[in-house]
């Protein structure tokens, strides 16, 4: 009878410590746990709802604030996706590729937000950028003495 309750002991600490750490989530294994996925499914609502209004407010000063959120929202939702990517494919290439790939893809989710935040804060805007594409070159007028 002893024996049956230290093991269910056992079991319920093992189980408790299990669910804690599945809570954990770091930004090498960005992938791994339901914080992980809760987080990659929230950022994703929120890029859906922010894109349409970041087109809507844009050009004017509202759209500043939008564009930082998203400069930070669209490389975290491409880092937690790609590391999903890198679980299940870099082992079949080799296990040992799986440290220095989510290493790169750290280096380049900074990066990335690093160019963002200066497009952002520095340029037009990702919004007035994107939208750039769609319109037509602007007409220089050269003055000519």
């Amino acid at each position: 009878m002893l024996s049956r309750l230290t093991q269910t002991s056992v079991t319920l600490t093992k189980r408790t410590t299990t669910r804690t750490t599945s809570r954990n989530m770091s930004l090498l294994k960005s992938d791994e746990g339901s914080l992980a996925t809760s987080t990659y499914h929230k950022v994703n609502m929120g890029i859906m709802a922010l894109t349409p209004v970041a087109f809507a407010l844009s050009p004017s000063v509202l759209s500043l604030p939008v564009d930082l959120a998203l400069g930070l929202a669209l490389p975290l939702h491409a880092h937690i996706g790609m590391s999903y990517v890198i679980t299940d494919y870099v082992p079949k290439v080799s296990k040992g590729l799986m440290g220095p790939a989510r290493i790169v893809l750290l280096g380049v989710t900074g990066v990335t937000i690093l160019g963002l935040a200066n497009l952002n804060l520095r340029g037009d805007g990702m919004t007035e950028t994107v939208k750039s594409m769609w319109r037509g070159e602007k007409k220089v007028k050269e003055n000519r003495k």
